[in-house]
């Protein structure tokens, strides 16, 4: 086994507490608060600082600092290597100060930005048999009132009672339409049919998102620290710092919204917003004293120098980062920057949905954090000073990254197989619990194979992107996902706004946009290396481990339709039972499977396996 398998492994164990303890803090909210637009509201104002913690912090500032960290240390040694991490965390401190204060102030924008505007129903006394729209109106508060005249007022209907300001828009005085009650699971179709939700939940979603900005200063600082050590062989470590910020949330959570409300309604979540913060400042200390261990002595150092008007950096290394980091945070946020528009769109279909993409999400992300994310680190380093090194250097990167992708396949085709094929009772298993029911689990289950198919792409994707970062050549990919994003609000409004799809459209479109990233990235890679070693490394195995998949894909769907039949009304330790038998049968079909077909990685594990067994 490779230095590279070797590290890329330790990465992954340490992601895989990470992500699994992700799982458990979604679990915790949605067995409290289920699939309801109060919970929406949370996920929706985590959402923003979140989005710009994955594009910004972990995403293009950790890549760009490690790049270029790791040359410094090869050519100047740790000494200067940590005065650049100095003078770099104090802009960032300074930055994100700003940032934080300004998305307090904005929160409100943003909110309003996202949700949908609606306006209250209001039924009045009038002739006739059937419910006729008369007027739309501004009350006395400014909210928007659809007054309707009817013969009875519905029994079901209430003074938050809302229907979208642009269906009542749409309607003529005098039209005769049918009301439904969404959240009670009624269903009537044809043009005149409206559906009436609870008001907004926008005020809450507000204030919770003020609540949460600052976490965003503490995780930059998190993916600072990880950059530094990742630079110094430490894979492990940074990643279970996230594990503490999963842990921090959900007992901090749990204990804080329980004071303030007992029954876990929507006003606990106030205390899970506390939570986050916390679970941010958790991140940060975990990994304090081996930053100490390896040589850092935190001071203040800007590193700025004021030019009349202007200031400028002193240090040409501390600038290079934050040039690289521009079209680094454009490139590596295509996909959070998705993810946020789903978002946005998914407000507009029924309550849940975002709760839906969210719990896909974390699912779908699992596998790739394990393999994607961990390879990824491992290779910016190596391939950062492999640029050092003279001569033409493409053939062996591109042979690095070939071996890089198809180690990763390894991986990532079973668990796209596994999420496709079991998404549903996946779901189900991980979520069907408190307020979480069965119908959540199907509509979460359905989101969930959408994504899967762009797993493998994604996966790719993640072991591609830093390169780039190494090559110092950052704005092709920077271009391209300006273009990706104009595709995803393409297709979304497509297929939300017109076609009225449901909330699935919503992930396929992700998995459309990371797929044409990841072709992007490696043909462009092509361009710049020469190769891709494609012919000599990287197909003949990657063929190997898509027939295993194969087997596997028909193993899945045999035991699906013969064995799974209305899976999630099953209890729960029948449904973890059945799940964990058929994980561990799949796993021993897809090794036998490679065993067949000869796939070199699973074969060097192996060896390596037996070598410390006979040790």
């Amino acid at each position: 086994m490779s230095s590279m398998h070797k590290k890329s492994l330790i990465a992954t164990a340490a992601i895989f507490c990470c992500r699994f303890t992700g799982l458990v803090r979604e679990v915790v909210y949605t067995s409290l608060f289920g699939a309801t637009g109060a919970l929406d509201a949370f996920l929706t104002a985590f959402r923003v600082p979140n989005m710009l913690r994955d594009m910004f912090a972990e995403g293009a500032l950790s890549q760009s600092f490690t790049s270029v960290m790791s040359k410094v240390e090869k050519q100047e040694g740790a000494g200067l290597a940590w005065q650049l991490a100095n003078r770099v965390s104090s802009q960032l401190t300074s930055l994100m100060l700003v940032i934080v204060s300004a998305g307090i102030l904005l929160a409100g924008v943003f909110m309003q930005a996202l949700y949908p505007e609606s306006a209250r129903v209001v039924v009045e006394q009038g002739a006739g048999s059937t419910i006729t729209f008369r007027e739309l109106r501004t009350d006395a508060d400014g909210m928007k009132e659809a007054v309707f005249t009817a013969p009875e007022r519905p029994a079901w209907l209430t003074e938050q009672s809302c229907i979208k300001l642009s269906a009542a828009e749409s309607l003529e005085p005098g039209k005769s339409v049918q009301l439904y009650d969404r959240a009670a699971g009624q269903q009537v179709t044809g043009d005149c049919a409206l559906s009436v939700a609870p008001r907004s939940y926008m005020a809450l979603a507000t204030d919770l998102c003020r609540i949460i900005w600052p976490f965003i200063l503490l995780a930059s600082l998190s993916a600072l620290c990880m950059g530094a050590l990742n630079v110094f062989g430490v894979f492990g470590l940074p990643n279970l710092a996230s594990a503490a910020f999963n842990l921090t949330t959900v007992g901090a959570g749990v204990f804080i919204g329980w004071l303030i409300d007992p029954s876990f309604g929507a006003r606990a979540l106030y205390g899970f917003a506390v939570a986050v913060v916390l679970g941010g400042a958790a991140q940060v200390l975990v990994q304090i004293p081996k930053l100490r261990q390896k040589g850092f002595r935190p001071r203040w150092d800007i590193g700025l120098k004021r030019d009349r008007f202007w200031f400028r950096f002193t240090d040409e290394n501390a600038r290079k980062v934050w040039m690289l980091m521009l079209p680094g945070m454009i490139a590596a946020g295509i996909t959070q920057t998705n993810i946020f528009i789903n978002t946005s769109f998914a407000l507009y279909l029924q309550p849940g949905s975002v709760t839906a993409l969210s719990a896909a999400f974390h699912l779908w992300q699992l596998p790739v954090a394990l393999f994607g994310v961990a390879m990824g680190m491992v290779v910016l380093p190596s391939v950062s000073r492999m640029t050092l090194t003279t001569g033409d250097n493409g053939r062996e990167i591109a042979e690095h990254l070939a071996k890089a992708l198809r180690f990763v396949a390894l991986f990532a085709v079973p668990s796209a197989v596994f999420l496709s094929l079991w998404g549903e009772e996946i779901v189900s298993v991980f979520f069907q619990r408190g307020r979480f029911d069965a119908e959540a689990s199907a509509l979460t289950g359905s989101v969930l194979v959408a994504y899967s198919l762009g797993l493998l792409s994604y996966a790719g994707m993640k072991v591609l992107q830093p390169v780039f970062l190494a090559l110092e050549k950052p704005w092709a990919p920077a271009g391209l996902a300006l273009f990706a994003a104009a595709i995803s609000v393409s297709l979304n409004y497509l297929f939300v706004m017109v076609f009225r799809m449901p909330v699935q459209y919503l992930a396929l479109t992700t998995s459309v946009v990371t797929t044409l990233n990841f072709l992007f990235y490696f043909v462009y890679l092509h361009h710049l290396l020469g190769t891709m070693a494609c012919r000599r490394v990287l197909l003949p195995g990657l063929v190997k481990i898509l027939c295993a998949g194969a087997l596997l894909a028909g193993g899945c769907y045999a035991a699906g339709y013969y064995f799974f039949a209305d899976f999630t009304a099953w209890s729960f330790l029948s449904r973890f039972g059945a799940m964990a038998l058929g994980g561990v049968a799949g796993a021993g079909l897809y090794g036998a499977a490679c065993i067949l077909f000869r796939v070199p990685e699973l074969t060097a594990i192996t060896n390596r396996i037996l070598r410390r067994g006979r040790a």
